[in-house]
């Protein structure tokens, strides 16, 4: 038992005062002369002993009302924690799209948002509520209700720790406040994504999991172009299952909402199933494949863009080669080459690379323009002259960040490793070449690039093409030159990949389609007179996203702008120059989830709770206060009232 006002029961020794009077009460018997006292001394004795045991019994009453009374302003009360603790509930509402999955009761999240709701009723103290997207602190049931029911599926999943630490931000840290976090969600393994995430929880937090009544999805898991020519596309869509399925399920492709084709995907008892479609190649395609599955929806569609293909703006100033006219053809590339002398300055900013083809030096005009093309975010190639002037070099390559260059060394070197996991050769080979004629070189010149990365080495394990990346270009130093009096590089095979591929990744600028993320950063190409922006609009509603305007590209970075998939078109004022698709993130899609036991036997703060009125009772059960002082005052009026019929109705 508790008390809300403990020092009220000092008062209880004033119940001493009582006890003295009737200790030392003194009464006086008058003495009368009678002729036989024989039967009157019997009598006496019987009247004392009765007014003792009445006095007595009234002293008890007496003492009794008071200290029931005094009880009764010490206000008791029976419960696990004192009256003056304040409660803060704390819960992590998982409302990622796996929570769309469904359960006994229909959509498992939405049932829980139900169940929480009813329970939500029968509590005294308020309670806040943390989804993926949303902070809702200090309700009360009716706004509770009200926030819960106009909660939407969020596309940005939350790890197990994220959602932990999320919770633990939230917690009062005042010496009164007792805090109780629980989480919610449907757990699955892709939440865990490091097991320390749970030994490290070092305070008591309770895991309720929700699950689906099947585990079976079937979904878009991802689309690639397989092939291609001048007149057609062959589009390659994956379908998959979580479980090993033998079903047909057709598949329909879209473009602008119209069907323009369907076929059947076949799994044959095995959980993965392609389709392929055709398209006309050098038209524009907003398209969106689309499956019909249950359990799951938000995985049912898939959007894509095909834009005709713009030709990339690659300037060879310098030596002529007639290798890079071989490797820039017309029909992807606007390819122009022109000697130092007579370079038009004037175009370079508009320009997608600049291979600066062997010149012997750099004059400060030409480093000024090609320091503001790179940091616009415009690419270079720098192949070096036999005659180079490392000074003029070393000018250029310092204004840019890159480092220097040593003076070059004439010996003959074979060109032996690849770099197979660097972008530019990364999807050039099917498997990896260990044995194969090596291209070689007499004259090389050694780096000293900050941040660099090889592309190819020489048998010396020296850089022969690096690459070397800031924040929106990429520069490429060749350590030799390559005219055929030096080097032989251009009749080998490596030759065309990775100069193509020097082009390709200066235009990164069509993409199928992007999965929704927090982050996601997109190049446009588009030359932006003064005070204009760019817009995105999808049909309904329309924003500015942030934006960065280089020479003849803008970049768009959208920070949890995107939240629904679909068509989205760019616009820069009304004129439309780019569409571009986004799609959820298909982790979710596979439904396979933790073993909470697991992760309870691995921590002792955890605890696992087993469904949602459980878990509500459980703290209207440890706020509960059961308040005693009206019992206390009854029994004080009750002992009060035996006093007035002992005084009434016991006679001496």
């Amino acid at each position: 038992m508790h008390f809300k006002n403990p020092e009220i029961l000092y008062a209880l020794i004033l119940l001493i005062i009582p006890i003295l009077v009737h200790l030392f009460q003194l009464q006086r018997f008058v003495k009368i002369p009678f002729t036989n006292v024989k039967f009157l001394k019997n009598i006496e004795q019987q009247t004392r002993k009765s007014a003792r045991i009445k006095k007595l019994l009234i002293l008890l009453t007496r003492m009794l009302a008071f200290a029931c009374l005094i009880l009764a302003f010490a206000q008791p009360y029976f419960s696990d924690f004192s009256s003056d603790k304040k409660f803060a509930t704390n819960i992590y509402l998982d409302n990622s799209f796996s929570m769309q999955a469904k359960g006994e009761n229909g959509e498992i999240l939405k049932s829980t948002i139900q169940k929480i709701i009813e329970q939500s009723n029968f509590l005294t103290t308020e309670l806040s509520i943390f989804t993926n997207d949303k902070n809702l602190v200090n309700l009360d049931a009716e706004n509770l209700k009200n926030e819960l029911i106009k909660l939407k599926y969020s596309p940005n999943k939350l790890n197990l720790y994220s959602a932990i630490l999320k919770l633990r931000s939230s917690i009062d840290t005042k010496s009164n406040t007792l805090n109780k976090n629980i989480l919610i969600s449907d757990f699955q393994n892709i939440n865990l994504e490091n097991t320390n995430d749970i030994t490290n929880v070092d305070s008591s937090i309770h895991f309720l999991k929700v699950t689906p009544k099947s585990i079976l999805n079937i979904f878009i898991d991802s689309l690639f172009i397989s092939s291609k020519n001048t007149s057609e596309i062959k589009l390659n869509v994956l379908i998959k299952s979580t479980k090993n399925n033998s079903e047909n399920v057709p598949v329909s492709l879209l473009n602008n909402s119209k069907l323009i084709g369907k076929a059947t995907a076949k799994f044959n008892n095995s959980k993965n199933a392609n389709v392929e479609f055709t398209i006309p190649n050098g038209t524009d395609f907003n398209g969106k494949i689309s499956i019909t599955d249950t359990n799951l929806e938000f995985d049912n569609d898939f959007y894509f863009t095909l834009s005709k293909p713009e030709k990339i703006n690659v300037l060879a100033i310098g030596k002529s080669s007639n290798f890079l006219s071989k490797i820039y053809t017309k029909n992807e590339f606007n390819y122009t080459t022109t000697p130092l002398q007579n370079l038009n300055y004037n175009t370079i900013q508009n320009q997608d690379l600049i291979i600066l083809n062997e010149l012997e030096e750099f004059s400060t005009a030409l480093i000024t323009s090609l320091k503001e093309f790179y940091f616009n975010g415009g690419n270079l190639v720098l192949i070096p002259s036999e005659k180079t002037s490392i000074t003029s070099y070393n000018s250029l390559l310092q204004n840019l960040n890159i480092g220097t260059i040593q003076m070059p060394i004439s010996k003959e070197h074979k060109i032996t490793s690849i770099n197979y996991k660097h972008p530019i050769i990364k999807d050039v080979f099917e498997k990896r070449i260990d044995n194969f004629q090596y291209p070689k070189t007499s004259l090389h010149f050694k780096n000293n690039f900050k941040n660099s990365t090889s592309i190819l080495k020489f048998d010396n394990n020296q850089p022969f093409i690096t690459s070397t990346s800031s924040k929106n270009s990429n520069f490429y130093w060749v350590a030799s030159p390559l005219n055929k009096e030096i080097s032989d590089f251009v009749q080998s095979p490596l030759v065309v990949p990775t100069f193509y591929n020097f082009a390709k990744n200066s235009a990164n600028f069509s993409q199928l389609y992007y999965t929704i993320s927090p982050e996601t950063n997109i190049a446009i190409k588009a030359s932006l007179k003064k005070d204009a922006i760019l817009k995105i609009s999808d049909g309904n509603s329309e924003f500015i996203p942030l934006q960065q305007v280089l020479q003849n590209k803008v970049t768009i970075s959208l920070e949890n702008t995107i939240l629904k998939s679909g068509i989205y078109t760019v616009n820069n004022k009304e004129t439309p120059i780019k569409t571009i698709a986004f799609n959820y993130n298909r982790a979710e899609s596979d439904l396979n989830y933790l073993d909470l036991n697991t992760l309870k036997n691995s921590n002792k703060h955890i605890k696992i709770s087993t469904s949602v009125s459980s878990l509500f009772n459980e703290i209207n059960n440890q706020q509960k206060i059961n308040w005693l002082f009206k019992w206390f005052l009854a029994f004080s009026v009750l002992f009060l009232l035996i006093e007035m019929l002992l005084l009434k109705y016991f006679k001496i």
